[in-house]
């Protein structure tokens, strides 16, 4: 066995608890990070995948979205084995549990999907949303879904996302305060399970940036 990798496993350990927590650590271990029992050797291997980041589609075609009832209002299509409710209103996309769709490269795909279908007006009413616009507010309502505490008004809405010219460009603070009528409370929010639970992560990850700079 080697000792030098036995005693950075230990010093990781100890990283781990410093860092994270002991609550974290057996996510880690047993998720993240593989340690190998060779015959000569010690093997940590730490799996990277991240399947929020990897993209499913490659074109438009892949969502198969379709008109349900020939009255171009009613819409679905099919994302990762799941259906996903899309109806158009004039100037308004809705999709149901946006929430659930992360990534960005398909979250592109799946806009040029519906804009090719029915295009969406700029706050002006004249010029047309782009790609990157619509995306951008889709991303601002996961991340509302995914830091508002449970009890807050706003959260159940957040789940959904209406992409209308109303919205165009506002931050996930502007699309608060225009539907509650109140700032953003940060200071609530760094309390809330939800965003500790992001900071988590955060931390998680730098221990793996760690443990590959001893490895290297």
């Amino acid at each position: 066995m080697n000792k030098k990798l036995v005693s950075l496993l230990i010093v990781m350990f100890l990283i781990l608890f410093t860092l994270t927590g002991c609550t974290l650590i057996s996510d880690i271990k047993d998720k993240d990070i593989k340690v190998v029992q060779n015959e000569n050797n010690l093997e940590i291997k730490i799996d990277d995948t991240d399947s929020e980041n990897v993209s499913s589609l490659r074109s438009s075609k892949d969502i198969n979205l379709r008109d349900l009832d020939g009255k171009k209002t009613n819409y679905t299509f099919t994302y990762k084995n799941e259906e996903f409710s899309a109806k158009y209103t004039k100037d308004n996309w809705h999709i149901k549990d946006s929430y659930k769709i992360t990534n960005q490269n398909d979250l592109k795909i799946i806009c040029q999907a519906l804009i090719d279908v029915h295009p969406i007006h700029g706050k002006d009413m004249k010029s047309y949303r782009t790609v990157d616009d619509l995306v951008y507010e889709w991303q601002q309502h996961n991340l509302a879904y995914s830091f508002l505490p449970d009890d807050n008004s706003w959260k159940s809405h957040a789940k959904d996302v209406d992409l209308d010219p109303a919205d165009q460009g506002r931050s996930l603070e502007e699309m608060y305060e225009a539907r509650t009528g109140s700032k953003l409370d940060i200071t609530r929010l760094k309390n809330s399970d939800k965003v500790q639970k992001v900071k988590n992560r955060g931390k998680v990850q730098k221990v793996k940036n760690i443990i590959k700079e001893f490895i290297n």
